[in-house]
């Protein structure tokens, strides 16, 4: 694309093409990408930064919040409620009806729930980051009351689904680590935004991306990086190994992954495979087969992250048309997943098969009767 074409686009455009660029990128080129937004950021902070007129009026924003106070407690004390019809339904089947339960909202909750989320934006639009961080965190907390007396109340995520607000709920999310990064302590701000990850609206959410949805950089990165690297580290599931990835590859590259790799590979052994991934994109097959017979060193043989780790590798080996490395890497990933379908792996070239077949085929019989011996 020509310069004057660049120059056309806005900032949404540029970011969108910026984070699409990361996806692509080679693990050097991302660290060389990394090096030049570091050093614009630096730029940035040493300017000084001028006053900005605040766009709402202090009596403008007190009035708003008394009105968004008054809502929030009456739905906190059930004087505001959802109606709700209850029917089992079975077009999925007579002997399995479904149970339904419809919401019906005569009270209007919704717009007040709809005003205090634009209201909250406005607030962080206009860099009243603690107006905005008090209502986000009101808004995921929440449960609207029904007229069901032990009925379950209602939240941010049922009102979404069943389209009693029509929100963005990914910007929303957005929104919210942000103001919550700007109101909080530099020494909390990795755990209080971590919070937020157990609630289903998040899960899916790229953190990296909560740097560009508010007007004003934020400060004290490399600080939060490194305890949300610290805090992750510690903590094991999909989601956390997935927001870990994420962050090391972010801030550190395909290096700065690997390395976290060899340091956790008892708590996120898929980090090699990231690794891998990361290493195939670049081409760099060579460095591919060193981190597989590494990872395969380091891992416990029964975790089946492994087998996959070790297929991955054997297909490089084959590229590169390292035989012997290629059958090593088949025999490993049928030792850690000893599924027929890895079995027949074994069968894939004539020396292969003379050398792992009937290796494997004990295993599969020792795995049958359950006797437990060393491969």
């Amino acid at each position: 694309m020509i310069e004057k074409e660049i120059r056309k686009l806005s900032r949404e455009e540029l970011l969108e093409i910026l984070l699409k660029l990361q996806e692509i990128l080679s693990g050097e080129q991302k660290q060389k990408l990394q090096e030049i937004v570091r050093e614009y950021k630096k730029t940035d902070e040493k300017e000084e930064v001028q006053p900005v007129q605040k766009r709402m009026s202090r009596e403008f924003v007190e009035e708003k919040l008394e009105q968004i106070q008054k809502w929030q407690k009456q739905i906190d004390e059930g004087e505001f409620y959802l109606n709700t019809e209850e029917y089992e339904d079975y077009s999925s089947g007579y002997w399995d009806p479904d149970w339904i339960t419809e919401y019906y909202d005569e009270q209007g909750i919704s717009d007040k729930i709809m005003a205090m989320i634009r209201f909250a934006g406005d607030c962080v639009e206009d860099r009243r980051y603690e107006e905005a961080n008090e209502i986000y965190q009101w808004l995921w907390q929440m449960d609207v009351s029904t007229d069901q007396e032990y009925g379950d109340p209602v939240d941010m995520e049922v009102l979404a689904d069943h389209h009693l607000i029509n929100a963005d709920m990914e910007h929303l999310a957005l929104l919210t680590l942000y103001a919550e990064y700007q109101e909080s302590q530099p020494e909390e701000r990795a755990q209080n935004i971590y919070q937020y990850f157990s609630l289903y609206a998040f899960f899916n959410l790229h953190i990296e991306k909560m740097f560009y949805v508010g007007r004003e950089n934020l400060q004290d990165t490399e600080r939060f990086w490194e305890d949300w690297i610290a805090l992750l580290k510690e903590k094991t599931g999909d989601l956390e190994a997935r927001l870990l990835k994420e962050a090391i590859l972010y801030w550190k590259g395909t290096a700065g992954l690997l390395e976290l790799a060899e340091e956790n590979v008892s708590v996120h052994p898929s980090l090699y495979l990231t690794v891998i991934e990361e290493y195939e994109k670049a081409h760099r097959y060579e460095k591919i087969e060193e981190v597989g017979k590494n990872a395969l060193d380091k891992i416990d043989p029964d975790i089946a992250i492994r087998s996959e780790i070790a297929l991955r590798t054997a297909s490089v080996s084959s590229r590169l048309m390292h035989e012997e490395e290629m059958m090593r890497f088949c025999w490993e990933c049928f030792c850690s997943d000893t599924t027929v379908k890895n079995y027949l792996r074994l069968f894939g070239t004539e020396e292969m098969a003379e050398k792992y077949g009937m290796r494997g085929k004990e295993v599969l019989l020792r795995e049958k009767t359950g006797t437990n011996e060393e491969y």
